[in-house]
This record gives C-alpha cells, sequence and structure tokens, in this order.
C-alpha cells in the first residue's frame, strides 16, 4: 500500500502594472471530487465527473454537513462572488482534471479530458489593488 502525503503551498504576487495582487493556494490532496467521494455525498449528482463535482463545490454544496454544526459550504461561491462581481478580480480553480474560470463574465467549468491533470486542487486569485468605489463587502455576507 502506498502512502500520499498531501501538501500545501500558497504563493503571491504583486504586478503593479496591472493594478493585481495574485494569489495562489495549492495542495496535493485528493480533489475536490475526491472530497465528495470520500464523504460519500451527491455521488448521483456527480456521476464520476470531476468537473460536475468542481461544479456542485461552487455552488455551495459541501463535505461538511455535519448534524451538530452548521453546513459551511457557502465560502467559496461568496467568495468568489465578492472577488468577481463586487471587486472585479478573477478566480480559477483547478482540481484533478477539471478547471473553472469565473472573470469579467465568463463563468466556464471544462472537463480537461486527461490533457492536463493536476492530484490535488489549485486556486488562483487576481485581486485588484484599488477597488471600485461602490462596493461594500457587506454586500456579500451571509
Amino acid at each position: 500500500m502506498s502512502i500520499r502525503r498531501a501538501n500545501g503551498y500558497v504563493f503571491s504576487q504583486y504586478l503593479e502594472r496591472e493594478g493585481v495582487i495574485d494569489l495562489c493556494i495549492a495542495d496535493t490532496g485528493i480533489t475536490v471530487a475526491g472530497s465528495f467521494q470520500q464523504a460519500g455525498l451527491y455521488q448521483d449528482e456527480i456521476d464520476d465527473s470531476e468537473t460536475e463535482a468542481l461544479k456542485l463545490a461552487n455552488e455551495g454544496y459541501s463535505t461538511k454537513n455535519r448534524p451538530d454544526a452548521e453546513n459551511r459550504g457557502y465560502g467559496i461561491s461568496t467568495s468568489k462572488e465578492m472577488l468577481v462581481v463586487g471587486m472585479k478580480g478573477a478566480f480559477f480553480m483547478l482540481s484533478g482534471g477539471a478547471f473553472h474560470r469565473y472573470e469579467n463574465g465568463a463563468n466556464d467549468y471544462i472537463d480537461l479530458k486527461n490533457i492536463f491533470r493536476w492530484h490535488g486542487t489549485v486556486i488562483l486569485m487576481r485581486i485588484p489593488v484599488v477597488l471600485p468605489k461602490d462596493f461594500n463587502y457587506i454586500d456579500y455576507l451571509e
């Protein structure tokens, strides 16, 4: 039996000319689909599709449905909404063989069909340094 260690990484860079901070959070864990599979949740909806698993996670479905705690599955969806709609930034997510892009009105989910595969999950955020004048983070609290 092989034991696979999960590692986490955080990278950032400031791009002065573009006026943004790029933030990358990555791990070498079991992927979003693997988390749903391990929890035994939403298997009929996912139907072995990593792209469908990525959609569910980005729509607020969580593996943290515990009887004694509130479902905290809206972290991704509300954070990316605040980033993209409110702050005019960009959000990208890669997990296994599925990719999600949310920016400038685009909200795409792509099955990479074994062209590329990351054994874990990568989240990339492009955060504007100067926020729109009408931005209010309160609008995105749940």
